[in-house]
């Protein structure tokens, strides 16, 4: 669903600067050839930022994914996932750019709840290439 809502809005920037472009076209008179230059780069315009778009829902979907099977092995139940600006607790040098890092909280099968950091995918592979998974806990008043 988000996905379908980010490609509608690139779709309609893109469409909106094209728009504009015939406009100034039509009233500097700069004829057809202008017209499907500026038609051609905004179709490729569109397929880029698709591109883009799918591939980061890619990467996304994929970290869930591989937290989800971490989770289902371990017997928890994953309630919350968010994707920090930072690396969490996983050091800034250790983190590779393609590597995915979230902030999630698990309940067990007693029903306490448990925030962790996890980084997804190997170091020089990613999370395409690799189920890689690491766990860090974090400590909170409640578990200390």
């Amino acid at each position: 669903m988000r996905l379908g809502y980010l490609i509608k809005i690139a779709v309609t920037l893109v469409g909106l600067a094209v728009l504009g472009s015939l406009v100034l076209v039509y009233r500097w008179n700069l004829g057809a050839a202008a017209a499907l230059e500026i038609a051609a780069l905004a179709l490729g315009s569109v397929v880029f930022i698709s591109l883009f778009i799918a591939g980061n829902w890619l990467v996304e979907e994929r970290v869930k994914s591989i937290v989800q099977r971490w989770a289902k092995t371990h017997h928890y139940h994953v309630v919350e996932f968010e994707n920090p600006s930072h690396t969490g607790a996983f050091g800034f040098w250790t983190t590779s750019r393609s590597q995915v890092v979230y902030s999630v909280t698990v309940r067990d099968e007693a029903g306490c709840e448990r925030k962790a950091w996890v980084r997804c995918g190997s170091y020089l592979g990613g999370v395409l290439t690799s189920d890689a998974i690491e766990v860090k806990w974090q400590v909170t008043a409640e578990s200390a």
